[in-house]
């Protein structure tokens, strides 16, 4: 279990109140049904992938979970370019199934992004997070281990496996190998905000979804330069992933 020390206590009670679904929760394993609303019915236009771009490919099929992570982008000082290096991500994934294709969805990454940068709420703990958000539920977490392919790299899992009806489900993850990836789209700037993303999963790793994708990103992105010999460095963000 991955427990981020600095995780904002985000106010998702009032960020998305307005939504009425909310109230709509069920608790299955089956494919199309997370821990909150039924998706199997979903459009997938909420990801609003560019049309200029081949890079990310929208599946055809409803997603089967909707995610916003909030959390860290890590990185570390290459010392020869005198540039910060990505060494992952550590990330609380909470479920947006219920908002899923209405108007909060659109706007709940930057709505996050601004709570989570906030001094006032920059000081509370991830196990704060659940008994303020109350309904949508944390999914699971997110973050970056040994690669099981490759010596000497890392990749994402994204791990529901202590948390919702995955509860106690040793299957429930899905690591995660990058096959495409675009700069943030206007009106982000790429230069403060991360890539969007599309990953496959890695086959024996995928038992909870065979694809990946992350956009709507809000920040992330470290400094243009480093001093050699400056500490690893911790830049907060917030992204949308669509779990496939």
């Amino acid at each position: 279990m991955v427990q981020l020390t600095a995780l904002v206590a985000l106010s998702l009670n009032a960020l998305l109140a307005s939504s009425a679904s909310l109230a709509a929760r069920k608790d299955s394993k089956t494919h199309g049904v997370t821990c909150g609303c039924d998706l199997k019915k979903s459009t997938t236009v909420s990801m609003h992938l560019p049309t200029n771009q081949t890079a990310l490919v929208q599946p055809t099929t409803p997603p089967r979970y909707v995610a916003i992570g909030v959390g860290y982008q890590n990185y570390t000082c290459n010392s020869a370019t005198s540039t910060f290096a990505s060494i992952g991500a550590v990330a609380t994934l909470f479920d947006l199934s219920c908002i899923e294709g209405k108007s909060d969805f659109e706007t709940i990454a930057q709505r996050s992004y601004n709570v989570w940068i906030s001094p006032a709420e920059g000081h509370a703990k991830a196990d704060v997070v659940g008994a303020k958000v109350g309904t949508p539920s944390i999914l699971g977490y997110h973050y970056f281990i040994n690669s099981p392919t490759t010596a000497g790299a890392i990749n994402a899992k994204w791990d529901f496996t202590s948390t919702g009806s995955h509860k106690g489900d040793a299957t429930a993850f899905v690591v995660g190998a990058k096959v495409g990836n675009i700069p943030a789209p206007a009106p982000a700037d790429p230069k403060v905000t991360v890539d969007w993303l599309m990953l496959n999963g890695i086959p024996g790793f995928d038992a909870l979804a065979s694809q990946v994708f992350r956009v709507d990103t809000v920040g992330g992105q470290p400094p243009a330069s480093c001093a050699a010999g400056a500490a690893p460095i911790q830049v907060k963000y917030v992204a949308k992933y669509f779990l496939y």
